[in-house]
């Protein structure tokens, strides 16, 4: 932001500036490449902070906030509890306090602030609980549903689990591929993942026997989107569509476990680890860019351990 943006910013009078900041701070965000998601949550928590500051200090301007505001708005109810009444979650407070920590470091950076009057709000490390995911045998239950099936959009369901399977795939990332981001003779997927980084996902041979066909499949089509999973409409199919057709699959395979697009994704990292041990295989195949996120994954290690002593 420029120096005129920023004393523009400043010379709002009111709660408004405060409302103003968060906008600039949500097109920073969407700057970096963050995802909708992120973006969404750390405004819908930002206008919530900037709500309860206004109501406990009618008048008050970004610069003026203190330390001590933040530590009285953060234990306030309207912070601390959902609209409906219910205690926050110790994630969603750790995302609420992540928001404010991030949004005055950049008030602070981009001179908003003289000073950043979040710097005292600490985050503590969230206990990790092991992912949900299939094991070898749901896996292969519902692969069989799947390929037991002839129609157009089970044939398409197929592709899109058995690369979530395959590759790690992230959900947005597989929503966003498109008929060029699959180099069949190169084996691998083009996509797009955190922070707008380009990546490429390894295929298999069988990933790639089953991609070869789906594509001739799909360009006899003839529409005119690029997208590579369509939905019954014709349009690139959602986030919200693809996990639909996962829970129906799912069902359908007589799984019953809460698993979503991003449990498939955890039964990938999972059943990586199991096959080769090497956490740092399992942290490039997802894209993580640090190691201690790969490492949930160890959780294979213990229950390998309580099964070898158990036949000491």
């Amino acid at each position: 932001m420029t120096n005129t943006a920023a004393s523009a910013l400043r010379a709002v009078p009111g709660p408004e500036s405060l409302e103003r900041a968060v906008r600039a701070f949500g097109r920073r965000l969407e700057a970096e490449g963050r995802s909708p998601n992120t973006v969404s949550a750390y405004l819908r928590d930002l206008r919530t902070l900037a709500g309860v500051l206004a109501a406990r200090r009618p008048g008050l301007t970004l610069e003026r906030v203190t330390s001590t505001m933040l530590d009285e708005a953060l234990t306030d109810p309207a912070v601390t509890t959902t609209p409906d009444g219910t205690q926050r979650s110790a994630a969603s407070l750790h995302r609420f306090k992540a928001a404010v920590r991030s949004f005055f470091a950049w008030a602070e950076e981009t001179g908003l602030v003289a000073e950043n009057p979040a710097r005292s709000v600490t985050l503590r490390r969230l206990p990790r609980t092991p992912p949900v995911f299939l094991t070898e045998a749901e896996k292969r239950r519902l692969l069989k549903e799947l390929r037991d099936r002839s129609s157009a959009v089970a044939r398409r369901d197929r592709v899109i689990v058995e690369l979530f399977l395959g590759t790690g795939i992230r959900l947005q990332e597989l929503v966003s591929l498109d008929v060029d981001d699959v180099d069949l003779d190169a084996k691998h997927l083009r996509i797009r993942a955190k922070g707008d980084v380009p990546q490429v996902k390894f295929l298999k041979s069988n990933l790639r026997s089953l991609l070869r066909r789906y594509l001739a499949e799909r360009r006899r089509q003839g529409t005119a989107d690029p997208a590579l999973f369509l939905s019954n409409r014709g349009s690139r199919i959602s986030a919200r569509q693809v996990a639909n057709r996962i829970k129906f699959w799912l069902a359908k395979a007589g799984i019953d476990k809460d698993i979503g697009p991003h449990g498939l994704r955890h039964t990938f990292a999972t059943h990586l680890y199991a096959a080769t041990s090497d956490l740092l295989v399992v942290k490039r195949a997802l894209g993580h860019r640090d190691i201690s996120t790969t490492e949930i994954y160890t959780h294979l290690v213990d229950g390998a351990l309580e099964e070898a002593l158990e036949r000491l």
